[in-house]
């Protein structure tokens, strides 16, 4: 029989070894009541009584003493501080290194190959690696197909995240009142009379008693009365004055009285603002400048009195803000299932007008699918035979977790900076109250003028890559917040996301103002204090788990019979 090529050969070496091991099964099953048959059973027994001790272990706090050459402050510890000085203390250590000696000198006379000598004896492995499950035994120690059991579900709903909504008070756009005011010439009336107190038939004046003097009637002055005793002729002059004689100056006609002259004089204008009075006490409203509406002619007859005048006529607008209303938005995450968790004020005023209502909400649940564990590896000692029974362990996910979180975290470490998981700053904005709003909860689309940023952080946000760091005012009127922009945390994977979130409360770093927070990732010390087993993966169970699926060995069982009974047909006609 000519000579098999390599994967041929690896699938006849495999039936070989297969028939073998279902041959010594059936032995085994033919003298189960051998010799061997108790010591068989202890050791088994004594085997499976071992594993509640392994599973404890396997969850004790990790115990430095059990680690051989392990030190709490190993001398490298100073390049978490100084990573600059990594390099050339490895150069300096490079020299009197046996490995590094012995990879250099090999450089040069290490023996090489021809690339198509080597992909001749790596195309089996590459093979098995491409389809490994065509080369996986499907069969018990029995002849008959292995057991494939369902992993461990995870929680009802694989997590939850932040969202938030917004109350308070809302303001309505501001109203305009218009009023005019017209431009009133001010004059003063003066009806001028003379009175005497005594006497006064002989000076000729009325009696002072008819006047409401320090009503409509002031003092002017007043000048002498007729003379009683002249010194010889009058020209000689007035030996004894009469009476004196009071002027008047009087607002209105006397009645009874003797006007002696008078008239309207122009004292100055005065805008009649009478019409402004409904806005202009008003707290909520806010007067733009005056404009004049009538200036034409600029002089003008009132009164009989000729008045100039720049302006004649103004028109007043006010500006003015309706009564506050109670506002809120949050009756969407009431039917969404989410729970209330804390307010807080976005606007920096007391009292606050504004505040970010923040709820908890639930993902969806997880779709429970078909990952399975199998049975069917064969072990065999001294003619004895087993099927290994491979039972789900229900702490499968939080290894995956650990897993996961160790490969990425080598994926993510800035050897620059020494640091782990940073983040991208990434915003969204919305109106308050208003039709635009980037910040919808998951699986609602985007409402209003939503700019690219905006559309970029809903993808993320989508793929559960974001945490919400908080929120800030952007526009506000008398402590009202009329827009705000949330400010996320933005990572490569979920499980960067979840160590993030959960880890900063456990070594005291919490968020920074939403304002500024630039995202940093973790120093490696920080990091090493992180306790893993407190967090809640449990959004990223399913997704692991889901990785994880192992093939269905009696499926794989009936595919390699196929290719055998085809092989056969093929070589030996």
């Amino acid at each position: 029989m000519p000579a098999l090529p390599p994967r041929r050969r690896c699938i006849a070496v495999g039936i070989a070894r297969l028939g073998f091991a279902l041959m010594l099964a059936a032995i085994a099953v033919a003298g189960h009541a051998g010799p061997m048959g108790p010591v068989h059973d202890d050791g088994k027994a004594f085997g499976e009584s071992l594993k509640p001790n392994v599973a404890v272990q396997s969850r004790t706090a990790p115990d430095a003493d059990r680690v051989p050459g392990f030190t709490p402050a190993p001398p490298q510890a100073s390049y978490y501080s100084d990573p600059s000085s990594l390099a050339p203390a490895a150069a300096a250590a490079a020299p009197s290194s046996t490995g590094y000696q012995a990879v250099t000198t090999s450089m040069g006379s290490r023996a090489t190959f021809a690339k198509v000598d080597l992909d001749a004896v790596v195309a089996p492995g590459k093979a098995v690696a491409a389809d490994p499950t065509s080369y996986v035994s499907g069969f018990g120690a029995t002849g008959t197909p292995g057991n494939c059991h369902p992993l461990p579900g995870g929680s009802a709903s694989p997590g939850t995240y932040e969202q938030r909504c917004n109350a308070g008070y809302t303001a309505g756009p501001p109203v305009d009142h218009s009023c005019a005011i017209p431009v009133v010439p001010q004059f003063a009336t003066d009806y001028k009379y003379e009175c005497s107190e005594l006497n006064a038939a002989f000076n000729g004046t009325d009696d002072c008693a008819i006047y409401p003097i320090g009503g409509i009637c002031t003092y002017a002055g007043t000048r002498p009365g007729r003379c009683l005793v002249y010194f010889g002729p009058p020209s000689y002059g007035c030996a004894e004055p009469g009476e004196p004689i009071t002027e008047l100056s009087c607002s209105a006609p006397v009645p009874g009285g003797s006007l002696l002259g008078g008239g309207m004089t122009y004292t100055g204008s005065v805008n009649d603002v009478s019409a402004c009075a409904a806005w202009s006490g008003d707290a909520s409203c806010s007067a733009a400048a005056d404009i004049c509406t009538d200036s034409t002619p600029v002089t003008r007859m009132v009164g009989g009195v000729s008045v100039t005048q720049p302006c004649w006529a103004f028109s007043r607008t006010y500006s003015c803000t309706p009564p506050l209303a109670a506002a809120s938005d949050c009756d969407q995450l009431d039917t969404l299932g989410c729970t209330f968790e804390r307010e807080e004020c976005i606007t920096g005023e007391m009292p606050c007008l504004t505040v970010d209502r923040v709820y908890r909400c639930p993902l969806p649940p997880a779709a429970n699918g078909a990952t399975q564990i199998c049975d069917g590896d064969v072990f065999c000692l001294d003619g004895k035979c087993d099927t290994i029974d491979r039972t789900p362990n229900t702490e499968f996910k939080d290894a995956a977790v650990a897993l996961n979180a160790m490969s990425q975290a080598g994926k993510e470490f800035d050897p620059t900076n020494l640091t782990l998981f940073k983040g991208n700053r990434m915003t969204c904005s919305k109106v308050i109250f208003g039709i635009t709003n980037c910040c919808v909860p998951r699986g609602f689309p985007l409402l209003g003028s939503c700019n690219a940023d905006d559309r970029a952080l809903k993808v993320q946000v989508e793929k559960g890559l974001c945490a919400t760091i908080g929120t800030y005012c952007t526009s506000k009127v008398l402590g009202i917040c009329l827009a705000k922009k949330e400010a996320h945390c933005c990572f490569l994977s979920k499980i960067s996301r979840i160590l993030q979130e959960q880890g900063r409360p456990q070594i005291g770093k919490p968020w920074g103002d939403p304002k500024t927070e630039k995202c940093l990732g973790f120093t490696i010390d920080e990091f090493s204090h992180l306790d893993l087993s407190r967090m809640d993966f449990s959004e990223v169970y399913a997704e692991f788990t889901d990785a994880a699926k192992l093939p269905d060995e009696l499926a794989t069982a009936t595919t390699m019979q196929t290719k055998i009974t085809d092989y056969f047909s093929a070589h030996h006609p």
